[in-house]
């Protein structure tokens, strides 16, 4: 056994045995696409993800939220991705236009290999409160890369305006959402790409979802093969919902939370989301630089963090905490294919 192999192992075992405090079904932010289809990142090329990496120190790593193009430096995703945990946001790279996540190795299937970027500033805003109780509001966060994004302006997400409203808040509206999370509630069959259409509820309509007009909840259709409807799941959070105008696809919420188990045939919504045109004031603020950020990290952070220099210790935070188990697992299952 290599020392890397041990450190990995050594990592693994301390925080899978370490306890942790439970966190409730409620208090989940339970988002991953159910009941897919793959999914073009030609067709939406704004789309990116998130990834814990921690690949060139320890070899973790997991793709664990998504997000969207606002330019070379600037992602659009959703503030619980990236508020409250230390280790989490410290060690987030974005992963631009990722169709299949082998190919953030190397070449795969005649796809480019993409290059994970460092995040290095964090925005979301002050009324954001990361609780299932309020229905996390105000749940969007823009994320400043160290280096920029090879991508071009026609990559760019097209944001939703007021003055589109008019169209797309109807009830009954076709919108698709993407995203590489779990294709069920804990568990995922495929690191491809994966989409799904939505139709809009009106606030009524989901009422379990206790939304604020900042927000949009949409139900998917039933899938007599999985028993579930159409829906995002774990990992999902912080991608687009997007709506087809007729000549181009408009982001019009991010991914924020969803009944406890994913595609839950029972639940009077399948997904609830951050309305995008609501924000385009806050947007613009942290573009032109108005907004100071609420967590800058170096690479002198990422080199020097421990847990224990953190005021909350990882290890007692519920997703942090939870997470880590994840990647654990993952990295458990995957490390053949990740260490030469």
């Amino acid at each position: 056994m290599n020392v890397r192999m041990a450190l990995q192992i050594a990592i693994c075992m301390t925080v899978v045995l370490t306890p942790v405090k439970a966190s409730t079904a409620e208090g989940d932010a339970s988002t991953y696409i159910v009941n897919g289809s793959e999914v073009s990142v030609q067709t939406f090329p704004s789309f990116v993800s998130l990834f814990f990496d921690q690949f060139d120190s320890s070899g973790l790593y997991q793709n664990y939220c998504g997000g969207t193009i606002l330019d070379p430096y600037h992602v659009l995703t959703a503030a619980h991705c990236v508020e409250g945990d230390s280790y989490y946001y410290t060690y987030t790279s974005i992963a631009p236009q990722l169709q299949h996540e082998q190919q953030i190795f190397s070449p795969f299937r005649g796809l480019e290999q993409v290059e994970l970027i460092r995040g290095s500033e964090f925005y979301y805003p002050d009324t954001f409160v990361d609780s299932a109780s309020a229905s996390w509001p105000d749940d969007i966060a823009i994320i400043k890369l160290e280096q920029p994004m090879a991508v071009s302006s026609a990559d760019y997400a097209q944001l939703a305006t007021l003055s589109d409203k008019a169209r797309y808040d109807i009830v009954g509206t076709p919108m698709t959402v993407i995203g590489h999370g779990y294709t069920r509630s804990s568990s995922d069959d495929t690191q491809a790409l994966q989409g799904v259409t939505q139709t809009l509820l009106s606030n009524m309509q989901c009422a379990s979802a206790n939304i604020s007009s900042n927000q949009l909840c949409l139900q998917g259709a039933f899938n007599s093969v999985s028993g579930l409807l159409d829906s995002t799941c774990g990992g999902d959070s912080g991608g687009p919902l997007y709506w087809y105008d007729g000549s181009q696809y408009i982001q019009v919420g991010i991914t924020s939370f969803g009944p406890s188990q994913c595609g839950d045939p029972d639940a009077d919504y399948s997904s609830a989301y951050i309305e995008v045109a609501e924000y385009r004031q806050w947007i613009a603020a942290v573009l032109d630089g108005r907004v100071t950020p609420k967590i800058i990290v170096t690479e002198f952070d990422r080199e020097n963090y421990t847990p224990e220099e953190d005021s909350d210790d990882f290890a007692t935070q519920s997703a942090g905490a939870i997470g880590w188990f994840w990647l654990c697992i993952v990295w458990l299952g995957r490390r053949r294919t990740l260490l030469p």
